[in-house]
């Protein structure tokens, strides 16, 4: 861990010896609870390697709508600095904490909170566009444009095979399911990208703040529903669906219907990103691309 630059935090007023690292991985997202000289509290993020001004923008704006709206989110405070090519912001400080392992009863109310910020975010889509890099995941079988599916296959088939081909037939098998549901049709909103138990805060039983929109974009509500992470938590999605039609927006027939393939193809792209990743690095993980192919629906060729 190396921390945030000193010229860097010179530069943005963070008080020395204020800084509590957060989070710190060379190349990753990275977070630090500072002081500023103002007394302010509030966190520094670096963003991980990938990111662009353009991309990090559309994020910037899903937060200060959601801010203007009353919802509690790491905010932009300053504006997005670079410093040996790396993007730093400050940003709001979040309360509360999140609530892990969650009981039967706080699922149901992270289930009805991610209804709320849907709601909240309903009219944003059209406004903004589709991030930068991204698509939905029943358009293709990564959300992020930039991974190469040949490059991904081809890598994962010279070092394993079986596991390749497992790829490519979760891929085919993936594809004519969401076809068969018409998934194309799958209305698409901006979402969060990862409402999981350890993204929302709460405070004296209360929702008190949101965090890590770093995958914001424009989906459907099934994919939302799938990295929130609801099959192990049906009282989520039961809670989300009930709380959906209380505010005016139901989850339509389709979006029932696609539930299990949007479902299936989030696993498949949890597998390409694995092959992507590790073929980057230099060190593909087997294990852990078999077991997302294995929740892909999608049983290994014999």
């Amino acid at each position: 861990m190396t921390g945030p630059p000193a010229p860097l935090r010179a530069h943005l007023g963070v008080l020395p010896g204020s800084v509590r690292t957060l989070k710190d991985m060379p190349g990753e997202n990275a977070s630090w609870l500072v002081q500023t000289a103002t007394g302010e509290r509030l966190v520094l993020r670096r963003y991980h390697a990938g990111s662009t001004p353009e991309d990090l923008a559309y994020e910037h704006t899903v937060l200060r709508y959601l801010a203007q709206a009353g919802w509690v989110v790491p905010e932009p405070a300053g504006d997005l600095t670079q410093h040996d090519g790396a993007q730093y912001c400050l940003t709001r400080f979040v309360p509360g904490q999140a609530i892990r392992p969650e009981p039967v009863r706080q699922r149901r109310r992270r289930g009805r909170d991610l209804a709320r910020l849907h709601v909240a975010l309903r009219e944003l889509g059209g406004q903004i566009g589709q991030r930068p890099g991204w698509r939905a995941q029943h358009a293709g079988v990564s959300v992020h444009t930039g991974v190469d599916w040949r490059d991904c296959v081809a890598g994962l088939h010279a070092v394993s095979p079986p596991h390749g081909a497992w790829l490519q037939a979760a891929a085919e098998h993936t594809g004519a399911d969401l076809d068969a549901a018409g998934a194309s049709a799958l209305p698409l909103t901006v979402v969060h990208g990862d409402f999981a138990e350890w993204n929302v805060h709460y405070a004296r039983g209360r929702l008190a703040g949101v965090i890590d929109f770093g995958l914001t974009h424009l989906d459907s509500r099934p994919y939302e529903l799938a990295i929130a992470r609801t099959y192990r938590a049906p009282e989520a999605a039961a809670a989300y669906g009930a709380e959906a039609a209380r505010l005016g927006w139901p989850l339509t027939e389709l979006e029932r219907a696609a539930a299990g393939p949007v479902y299936h193809a989030f696993r498949l792209d949890m597998a390409v990103w694995a092959v992507h990743y590790g073929l980057r690095a230099g060190r593909l993980d087997l294990a852990a691309v078999e077991r997302q192919l294995a929740r892909t629906g999608t049983p290994p060729p014999a």
